[in-house]
């Protein structure tokens, strides 16, 4: 059966914006928030618009994101198996656009309250070590201690495939990354041996993804996903080439990123491999 992973993006969303899996998200949340067990118990305002539950294919170009609301706290969650520049990028705009579309005309700005963007990722391109749970903020370079925005931004990066390294653990947090992480029901079922919320939840994955509409809506999804990414891949293989081009006449390296949308980085790296 295909989809064992939690760490397919729309699974992901699909499992933890279920209503029916509110007390796991409250208590799965608790535990990366460091909140007190219970804190969380009515509290979550949880907006998300199911792509697969869409009646046209097209109007899946969006994913669904799972946006939460508590206190004055707004967080995103995103699952990521690959978790590259591209990856980056879009995480940290999209995090600033929730940030600032809180605040209206005539606000104060320290009415915006929290933002919180919780990144569940494999591959992660950014240098980490072995820490399964790094917080990044606005920080700075001479002295990365002092922060901006400290109490009220914060982007999350969890390290879902070192969670897949850690042997026994009696950890509750590495344990419920180490469901994630697993790669199907038998192992997610190991995990979950003991742990009510957690054997819950996986039982309403099995039925979920059984389901033979749900498999065929997955594999729409899966083709489309793969159909985009092929199109985008052609724009940077094109965008690559006028930049290799342009490389030959007298413009920086800045005129080029501008010019074709690339990176100053994407454009270093095309120099060295002249």
């Amino acid at each position: 059966m295909r989809y064992q992973t939690l760490m397919h993006d729309l699974l992901f969303k699909e499992t933890f914006a279920d209503p029916h899996n509110r007390r796991q998200l409250e208590f799965f949340l608790e535990q990366i928030l460091g909140y007190k067990t219970g804190f969380l118990h009515n509290k979550l305002d949880v907006s998300y618009e199911s792509p697969i539950k869409k009646n046209k294919l097209k109007d899946k170009n969006i994913r669904g994101d799972i946006i939460i609301k508590f206190d004055d706290v707004v967080l995103n969650l995103e699952a990521y198996t690959n978790f590259d520049n591209s990856s980056i990028d879009k995480s940290i705009y999209y995090i600033m656009k929730i940030h600032t579309s809180k605040l209206k005309i005539g606000d104060d700005y320290h009415e915006l309250g929290k933002t919180i963007q919780i990144n569940f990722v494999e591959n992660a391109h950014l240098g980490l070590k072995e820490k399964l749970v790094y917080d990044f903020h606005l920080a700075c370079d001479e002295i990365p201690e002092v922060k901006l925005l400290e109490d009220s931004f914060c982007v999350k990066i969890v390290q879902i495939d070192k969670a897949r390294e850690l042997g026994y653990t009696n950890n509750i947090l590495d344990k419920w990354f180490k469901f994630i992480a697993a790669n199907g029901s038998s192992e997610r079922e190991i995990i979950a041996k003991g742990d009510v919320l957690l054997m819950e939840l996986n039982e309403w994955i099995n039925k979920y993804v059984a389901d033979d509409e749900t498999q065929e809506e997955l594999n729409k999804w899966d083709i489309e996903i793969a159909t985009n990414k092929g199109i985008e891949q052609g724009k940077k293989e094109e965008k690559m080439e006028i930049a290799k081009n342009l490389l030959n006449t007298n413009l920086s390296d800045e005129d080029i990123a501008k010019a074709t949308g690339l990176s100053i980085e994407e454009i270093m790296q095309l120099k060295e491999g002249k």
